[in-house]
């Protein structure tokens, strides 16, 4: 029997897969080492391009100003635009950072020490109060053999809590150390992609343009179209959630800022900072920048935690529900539940940039598949003949667009 061209390329692919799958079993190790360090070699690359993804939507913002006419000419010329347009975006991430490192850390240090010095003022006096109920129980036996066993030993949980943050203070700091000694001794790689970013956000029309030269002429043309209408749409979705978090962020922190200046609540300037760069994160950027507010707030005024943690919650709504569909234009489409699902399994797996990216990553996948799904649902219709529309209920019930 002879086989037609087609199923002959199929067995012959098949072939080829078998085979490779064989010596990739049989020399795992190896392949696993290799791809191990093809990846330690290209990750500068891949850092440069999310970094390069990031700068790009401040930097898009400084050129649309930069590029409006004043007296029919704009403000700067096309040429000096670019390379101005992406300083002022280095410029405003070094500031943020700055930011982050000259007021966060080192109020976060004299709020550990001014604890552990409250927690040593206060010893004496809890020490005379225990002592005073163990004189006032001795006259009552009874009651005493039942609540004696339960009453705490305030110089033992005072040792404990201290050595306890110590320890984790030690742990902090330890860890600090060692991600500031890595990020030194990487000092070449953390060029390299700093200068790739620079070289992608000055040359991009560049490089996409030839990307796309390279597709069409060694891939057939339908592959090509879906490859860059797939590229388009997640370029487009990232962009729109980089931009969103950033506009999200700043929005929530200067409104924590003024409220907790309008309430006199302490520490309004350091906890307005972690709030912006916690928004960040999504869904568990709330809560972070909430439980370290309230922290802060209780070790200066124990009941204005309360009132914090009250004012955040009355913030959280606002925000979520007036400002921001007001500032998102064009939102992420995926549904709350997917969110916090693939929120929680990124950052198991891959940590914060696992949170981070988790949302935007699942946004596509979920859009193609939707596209997906709504294909072979009209094309089985077609087949069929039922050209009826499908029922309203079956629209409204969260379905995969």
């Amino acid at each position: 029997m002879q086989l037609s061209p087609k199923t002959r390329r199929f067995f012959l692919a098949l072939v080829a897969f078998a085979a490779l799958l064989t010596v990739c079993v049989q020399h795992f190790s190896p392949i696993m080492a290799w791809l191990s360090g093809a990846l330690s070699a290209v990750m500068p690359f891949i850092v440069g391009a999310c970094f390069a993804f990031v700068l790009s939507v401040p930097m898009r913002l400084f050129d649309h100003l930069l590029s409006r006419k004043v007296k029919g000419k704009p403000l700067l010329a096309d040429g000096p635009r670019r390379p101005v347009s992406l300083a002022l975006a280095l410029l405003l991430m070094a500031l943020l950072l700055s930011l982050l490192i000259v007021i966060v850390v080192p109020q976060l240090v004299d709020t550990v020490s001014s604890l552990a010095n409250s927690v040593t003022r206060l010893m004496p006096a809890a020490q005379k109060g225990i002592a005073d109920l163990r004189a006032w129980l001795a006259k009552y036996p009874d009651l005493q053999q039942n609540i004696a066993p339960y009453i705490p030993d305030v110089s033992e949980m005072a040792s404990g809590f201290i050595a306890w943050v110590q320890r984790n203070a030690g742990l902090a700091m330890g860890a600090v150390v060692s991600r500031v000694s890595s990020l030194f001794g990487q000092v070449t790689d953390v060029l390299i992609a700093f200068v790739f970013a620079v070289y992608v956000l000055l040359q991009k029309e560049t490089l996409g343009r030839q990307c796309r030269r390279l597709l069409y002429a060694f891939l057939p043309r339908f592959f090509c179209d879906e490859a860059l209408r797939v590229a388009s749409m997640a370029h487009r979705t990232f962009f729109s959630y980089v931009t969103i978090q950033f506009a999200e962020a700043g929005i929530l922190g200067g409104l924590c800022f003024i409220g907790m200046l309008i309430l006199r609540f302490p520490y309004a300037l350091v906890i307005s900072v972690i709030m912006l760069f916690c928004a960040l994160i999504p869904i568990y950027g709330a809560i972070i920048s909430c439980v370290v507010g309230a922290f802060l707030v209780l070790i200066e005024s124990p009941p204005q935690a309360i009132w914090f943690v009250v004012f955040i919650l009355v913030l959280q709504q606002i925000e979520t529900n007036l400002i921001y569909p007001r500032v998102v234009s064009t939102s992420i489409n995926l549904p709350s539940m997917w969110v916090l699902m693939v929120v929680t399994a990124g950052g198991g797996i891959f940590g914060l940039a696992g949170m981070l990216l988790a949302v935007p990553v699942t946004s596509v996948i979920y859009t193609m598949l939707g596209e997906a799904t709504r294909k072979r649902l009209d094309g089985a219709s077609a087949s069929s003949g039922d050209t009826t529309k499908p029922k309203q209920e079956d629209q409204t019930d969260e379905p995969i667009r």
